[in-house]
């Protein structure tokens, strides 16, 4: 789309909205940006808002804003059913999402990763590989910048890497990247999307556009990301850590294996991979068939597998006091996220739950916990059904905390020597914290008092 001289609202005043902004000002566009809510941007924001001619309207959502607008762009946390874009919908106002603005004004290929677990390290970890070919490289979306805007400063020449959410899927319309990767597919973000069916359908939309020359990484090992193949046009790569595939990658023995037309190279051993746990193996496993199938050598990509050690608030080891190992995995806001960090642990582990109740089931939930846990504290607005549902489930030792501070301390008196303390809240931060990065920040604040205030 020419964005020229054309009248765009931008819904939502975070990140990605401000940067939506101010690429389409850059592009001669004539824009709104609006938030119902009263937002203070950020001084350096807004003064280059306006330096771009844009207008900024927060506090209130009147649907005069939609008089003239050619085009709304939306940013992922508003839901599609806000009275404001149901108005432009019968106005016939086209609503897309900021990955579609990012797409379009991209001039390098994009490679983007979405799934419901396992997103931002498969990211990560792919901007790192991808690094290694000596072109540039950018990371944006649901990690890290506006991914517009990130565009928008990108050669021809390089990668654009892009983490995705349903939330951002959900309106593209032409968006079509060089390389995909979908991970798994668990129930989630349900209060946003109410049934199973238009969640994966919102994840799929990440390939609809790809032709036979695009690659697609699917994981053959889910059976709804499996499901996918039938509806794909793209050059598939399939992962599986319980079969050898044609085209993708596998793990057998030990062993990480990139495959291109039945031909398997061996790339990298357990020995040399530094993050816990068999969904891990599935990320890197990702990263290997795409980067792969792009060109690069089994080496490079074993070297930087290699020296990948994880990133911050995904099962983070924070520290080790008098023999209780503390790990931070904030960023477990679903409960298959939390099934995941507790297989990978042999140890007793003390795990600490519960935040913004996204109201999915516990039942199997709770089985596993009870297999796998020593101790639980719940917190957080989730903590009386969490609790309800540990003791339907039969699990014995269950505490509650008012604070994190309080879970840190009680989490640490229940240890023993060699026990695992493990934050992974199978909730949003909604309830306590703005983000999950600022609850993860806040447990290592407190494990970092608990070590300083003395030990059992």
């Amino acid at each position: 789309m020419e964005y020229g001289d054309k009248q765009i609202l931008v819904l939502g005043a975070g990140a990605s909205g401000i940067g939506a902004s101010w690429v389409l000002a850059q592009l001669g566009a004539h824009v709104v940006l609006n938030d119902y809510k009263p937002v203070a941007l950020p001084q350096c924001d807004e003064e280059r808002l306006v330096a771009a001619g844009v207008t900024i309207i927060t506090g209130h959502q009147d649907e005069s804003l939609l008089d003239g607008v050619d085009v709304i762009v939306i940013s992922p946390g508003i839901s599609l059913d806000i009275p404001i874009v149901k108005a432009a919908e019968k106005r016939r106002i086209d609503v897309i999402s900021e990955v579609e603005v990012a797409y379009e004004v991209s001039k390098s290929p994009i490679v983007a990763v979405t799934g419901t677990n396992g997103k931002t390290t498969t990211t990560t970890l792919l901007t790192r590989v991808l690094e290694k070919t000596g072109k540039p490289v950018k990371v944006g979306g649901n990690i890290g910048d506006s991914l517009s805007e990130v565009a928008y400063s990108m050669p021809a020449s390089g990668y654009l890497v892009a983490e995705l959410s349903s939330y951002q899927l959900e309106t593209v319309k032409h968006f079509r990247p060089l390389g995909a990767i979908v991970l798994n597919i668990t129930p989630d973000h349900l209060a946003r999307h109410k049934t199973m069916e238009k969640y994966i359908a919102a994840k799929e939309r990440i390939f609809e556009n790809q032709i036979s020359s695009d690659f697609l990484v699917l994981n053959v090992d889910d059976p709804v990301v499996a499901n996918m193949t039938e509806r794909a046009s793209s050059h598939i790569l399939e992962i599986s850590q319980q079969k050898p595939v044609k085209n993708g990658a596998y793990y057998a023995d030990g062993c990480c294996y990139a495959v291109s037309d039945g031909t398997p190279v061996a790339v990298i051993g357990t020995e040399d991979i530094h993050i816990p746990g068999s969904h891990n193996i599935e990320n890197i496993l990702a990263v290997i068939a795409l980067t792969y199938a792009l060109g690069m050598s089994a080496d490079s990509i074993c070297g930087v597998v290699s020296n990948f050690h994880g990133v911050e608030h995904r099962l983070e080891r924070v520290k080790t006091i008098s023999g209780v190992t503390f790990y931070n995995d904030s960023k477990a806001t679903n409960v298959d996220s939390v099934v995941k960090a507790l297989e990978s642990f042999e140890q007793p582990v003390i795990l600490l739950a519960g935040g913004h109740d996204k109201m999915t089931s516990l039942e199997d939930f709770m089985e596993l916990v009870k297999k796998r846990t020593k101790s639980v504290i719940f917190m957080g607005a989730a903590a009386e059904r969490f609790e309800a549902a540990a003791k339907d489930a039969g699990v014995a030792h269950i505490y509650r905390a008012d604070s994190m501070k309080d879970a840190v301390r009680q989490a640490y008196e229940l240890a023993g020597d060699g026990d695992i303390v493990l934050l992974s809240p199978a909730c949003a931060s909604f309830d306590w914290y703005s983000c999950f990065e600022e609850r993860g920040d806040d447990f290592k604040r407190c494990v970092q008092m608990l070590e300083e205030g003395g030990h059992h």
